[in-house]
């Protein structure tokens, strides 16, 4: 991971420093405050090391990113986690991981999601810094269903460790890098209930499925031939009539009944781009519309924000691409005429 390792035997170095939750040596203290943003769990300290924990925390609305650590070796015991799935991905040390039937090793690498219906236990070795990111059960599982096509009441399920040091596991790792860096120059992405926010959290989640779970996609399920033109009417109709929203993929495929995925293949067979292009094109062709009938107070600005259009020099770029002149001069010769 790069820019998130820390020196040696240094907690108070521990990466998303600017967001502490709790730092003690004391047993009791450490299991009651994780207790609180986790769940009730048993800890016990193992070998001689002493206890030196030490617990960041950066909230958003489905998920926090955490960096945690005991200093000693310790055994950890929640059970069921039951309301949210957990991915851990140590920076120094290793843990033994106990997941239902299954047991494994994470560490050099390699990360590892908890499922939240069996029963964990675990043991980090003295020293181990965990980087983990705690998922809300339901938005995970709503995530899997519109990207990737999970059917509905079918179990999410993550099996044993993965490598995470190439492809999307690699990509993965660096996005949590980024939102940890941004976080610590004071930039805050997270919790904000800001459309950004959202969208990162939203990636997030996607990124985690493709780095760490293989999931069926709607083709692949017997997707019926006959859904393709209801999906993409549904789709260009909520599109229409939301031009001036700020709408993300996910919208429309919700609005369209199907995942992200089947929405893209669909758009891509019919109009040669995805969903989010065509919505560009949309707002375009309304934005002419509006300038070539203007009223005594239109005003270019206003019709290109009206539209969702906040950078305006980028609006007329694809403005003159697609009608060959700019907003201004259709404004300007409809006024004439």
């Amino acid at each position: 991971m790069g820019q998130l390792q820390t020196g040696p035997r240094r907690p108070q170095g521990l990466p998303l420093g600017s967001h502490p939750l709790f730092a003690t040596e004391d047993l009791d203290e450490a299991r009651d405050r994780v207790a609180q943003v986790y769940c009730d769990h048993r800890l016990e300290v193992m070998g001689r090391a002493p206890l030196a924990a030490q617990h960041n925390r950066l909230d958003g609305q489905d998920l926090s990113v955490n960096v945690l650590t005991y200093g000693a070796k310790t055994q950890i015991a929640p059970g069921p986690l039951e309301q949210f799935y957990l991915f851990q991905f140590p920076l120094r040390g290793h843990a033994s991981v106990n997941s239902g039937a299954r047991g494994y090793e994470i560490g050099d690498g390699r990360g590892g999601v908890l499922n939240p219906d069996e029963d964990v236990s675990m043991i980090w070795s003295e020293h181990c810094v965990q980087l983990m990111l705690q998922i809300d059960r339901r938005a995970l599982e709503q995530a899997a269903r519109a990207e990737f096509g999970l059917p509905q009441g079918a179990p999410l399920r993550f099996d044993g460790a993965q490598a995470l040091t190439g492809g999307e596991g690699r990509s993965f790792l660096g996005l949590l890098q980024f939102v940890i860096s941004e976080t610590q120059r004071g930039a805050a992405l997270l919790g904000q209930g800001s459309a950004l926010g959202r969208q990162l959290e939203r990636t997030l989640l996607v990124g985690l499925l493709q780095s760490q779970v293989r999931l069926p996609v709607a083709g692949a399920m017997g997707l019926g031939q006959g859904h393709a033109p209801r999906m993409m009417r549904l789709a260009e109709e909520f599109m229409r009539e939301n031009l001036g929203a700020a709408l993300m993929i996910e919208d429309i495929a919700s609005a369209a009944g199907t995942s992200v995925r089947s929405l893209q293949a669909a758009f891509r067979a019919r109009h040669g781009c995805g969903p989010m292009t065509v919505l560009r094109d949309m707002r375009l062709e309304r934005a002419w519309e509006e300038l070539s009938n203007p009223g005594a107070d239109t005003r270019v600005t206003d019709v290109a924000t009206g539209l969702g259009f906040f950078h305006l020099g980028r609006f007329s770029e694809h403005y003159r691409r697609k009608f060959g002149c700019s907003p201004v001069e259709t404004l300007r010769a409809a006024l004439r005429a």
